[in-house]
């Protein structure tokens, strides 16, 4: 599915990821493109809640649904993992996520065992429906080669908003992973590990993202879905070392 959006123009825009249910809530519309762009999304929920929303987008919107790791704490784990097994029985979704890990604050590594148990879960979801992944993973890459055996078998792996350096991304792909990395508003920040993974990754594997309406820049209140069409030229300028 991913690799016929890696092709990226000024016509046709895919957001890899973004949260359809929260830019409703926030008043954020999917209709301001103009008539002769066509755009396409995966939207992540990461409650019942969001989902239930979600789940009335137009089908433009590619259906994802996950136990997020920042949420470990409070997950419901029972409760999520059934509601996620569900969607998956009755074809609901395309991707499980987003899941994975996320060391970045002290608060959020406390929460390592927990995060352990909802990845383990949704790996092996993924891997009994065959279904692709969708992953988060801040300040944790070292969990992501211990699961490298793993997620091999899942026929995509996503890596969103990828923090790790071309050489790490390219060991995740010689690992035999069919990973994609997309990246957001972090290129326009001058992120210099986001900005060389465009420039040195094999371009089909790249993927421009918003995270709407998260990752905003300074003096941003928030990420607009508009916002994929800056995104996606600064991939373009950076691919072809502009």
């Amino acid at each position: 599915m991913l690799e016929k959006f890696s092709k990226k123009d000024k016509k046709n825009y895919f957001d890899a990821h973004f949260h359809y249910a929260v830019c409703i809530e926030k008043g954020i519309s999917i209709s301001d493109f103009e008539n002769d762009i066509k755009w396409q999304g995966i939207s992540c929920a990461h409650s019942i809640q969001e989902f239930e929303i979600q789940k009335k987008a137009p089908s433009n919107i590619i259906q994802a649904y996950g136990m997020h790791p920042q949420n470990a704490e409070n997950e419901n784990i029972k409760e999520s993992a059934d509601f996620l097994e569900n969607l998956l029985k009755n074809n609901l979704i395309s991707f499980i996520g987003e899941t994975g890990f996320d060391f970045f604050t002290e608060e959020f590594k406390s929460t390592a065992k927990q995060q352990e148990e909802i990845w383990n879960i949704q790996l092996e979801l993924a891997l009994n429906y065959n279904i692709p992944l969708v992953i988060h993973c801040r300040k944790a890459n070292h969990k992501l080669f211990e699961y490298s055996k793993q997620l091999k078998k899942i026929p995509e792996v996503l890596f969103h908003s990828f923090m790790g350096s071309p050489v790490e991304a390219q060991s995740l792909l010689d690992r035999g992973i069919n990973g994609y990395f997309s990246f957001g508003k972090q290129l326009l920040n001058g992120n210099k590990k986001a900005r060389a993974c465009v420039c040195e990754l094999p371009s089909e594997r790249v993927l421009a993202e918003t995270d709407a309406p998260f990752q905003f820049l300074k003096g941003e209140q928030y990420t607009d879905l508009k916002d994929i069409i800056k995104v996606n030229d600064e991939i373009i300028k950076l691919s072809h070392g502009f």
